[in-house]
């Protein structure tokens, strides 16, 4: 919503919010004066800020989803959009960075911080080309219109808004890429499976263009970038086709992704305690948590792994809980704390932490540990960080402030 804040009042617009981590959500927030009321996908009835919602309603003003509000915004401006299940906001950030360096002042809207835009999720560009990155939640990017279109991967994810599952989530990319037009682009996944079933079925006529390791071009690097993974040479090699489409030098391209170092919770490195690396990711997804891991041992093979996860979602965690099971090979140690519960999304359907836990020390009984209270999991980072180790934290909630804690103790926070 801060991007959407921002670009409003670079428009010109009067801007007030409110969310459960300021003022809260209260019936008095919402007043006669307002035009229009715009809401995420996550406020929906069962959440706390659905008063505000009903509130607005009762006093006849209009309602709109952030996302529809971003379409109608958005409708008129040369759209490069980034979807799929993993990847997003990097592929956007690497995007975005090379189309500044390049001369060609774009607006791009990032899913989380960018340290090159001040710390903010927006770059506000003078241009027409808007580089957004637009989810699959809630079918959320159908409110969109681009013209050029990097599809990452896709498989099961959101399963609260995709009940049907996969065979769902497909049909839904299927009427999103029917979007993009006949004179537009698709910059796509050869490697991904699902990506090829959906290309099969779509009527529009835009351009396809692929990347991966099976693609008949974009499908390695000459050189290496910043950030570590063979996830991240995927990313960037979509950006790579991209990059050739708008007619980006070469040169450009390789200075911008050789010294990319991400997006916030992106394999943050957030300082040292007591020699040991502190790296932080918003990996929530068995698929990202296996590929942020890989990454770790790519960047740190001689060291002792030590991951957090806080896993969130319930209706997440049962149907994906073989894959959180088998997510963590390569980890020399995993403490796992509860699940976290999702107001107005989630429901607890008996599925818990320990059950995870169970699945991953089938094969070492001590891998894996529930880590029930922050005290208890700094205690055990305090005894074990060293020189020799480097820490992980990863997941959608804070789960990073693991990590703020031992930095604060040591004052480097």
């Amino acid at each position: 919503m801060r991007g959407l804040r921002n670009y409003l009042l670079s428009l010109g617009h009067i801007v007030s919010g409110s969310d459960l981590k300021t003022n809260g959500h209260k019936a008095i927030n919402i007043t006669k004066d307002i035009d229009v009321v715009v809401r995420t996908s996550a406020v929906n009835p069962g959440s706390p800020g659905w008063i505000e919602v009903e509130t607005a309603r009762n006093l006849g003003i209009k309602v709109l989803k952030r996302s529809e509000l971003w379409g109608e915004l958005l409708k008129k401006k040369y759209l490069i959009a980034v979807s799929g299940m993993h990847g997003k906001t990097t592929v956007t950030t690497m995007a975005g960075l090379l189309m500044i360096k390049a001369g060609m002042d774009p607006t791009v809207i990032v899913g989380d911080s960018v340290k090159e835009f001040d710390n903010d999720v927006i770059k506000l560009g003078e241009s027409d080309y808007v580089v957004f990155e637009a989810c699959e939640y809630d079918r959320s990017f159908l409110d969109f219109f681009p013209k050029v279109l990097i599809l990452t991967n896709v498989e099961e994810e959101h399963l609260d808004t995709y009940p049907g599952g996969l065979e769902e989530i497909k049909e839904a990319f299927v009427n999103y890429l029917n979007k993009i037009p006949d004179d537009g682009l698709i910059i796509a996944n050869k490697d991904d499976e699902n990506i090829m079933t959906i290309l099969s079925r779509i009527n529009t006529k835009a351009k396809i263009i692929y990347f991966g390791l099976s693609a008949p071009i974009y499908n390695a690097l000459d050189f290496s970038i910043g950030v570590p993974g063979k996830h991240n040479v995927l990313n960037a090699l979509s950006v790579l086709a991209l990059s050739d489409y708008l007619d980006i030098d070469r040169k450009v391209y390789k200075e911008t992704l050789s010294t990319f170092s991400g997006a916030r919770r992106r394999f943050e490195k957030k300082g040292e305690y007591n020699g040991a690396t502190l790296i932080d990711d918003y990996g929530h997804h068995p698929t990202e948590i296996r590929a942020t891991i890989e990454a770790l041992a790519e960047k740190y093979p001689s060291k002792t792994k030590i991951v957090v996860f806080w896993p969130h979602q319930y209706r997440r965690i049962k149907p994906l809980l073989k894959e959180f099971g088998d997510a963590f090979w390569g980890a020399d140690k995993v403490i796992i704390k509860p699940i976290f519960f999702v107001p107005g999304r989630d429901e607890e359907n008996g599925v818990r932490s320990e059950d995870i836990i169970s699945l991953i020390n089938r094969k070492n009984k001590s891998l894996a540990v529930y880590g029930e209270t922050d005290d208890f999991i700094l205690d055990y980072l305090k005894k074990n960080l060293n020189k020799d180790s480097v820490l992980l934290t990863i997941g959608i909630p804070p789960v990073y402030r693991i990590s703020d804690q031992l930095l604060r103790e040591k004052g480097q926070l």
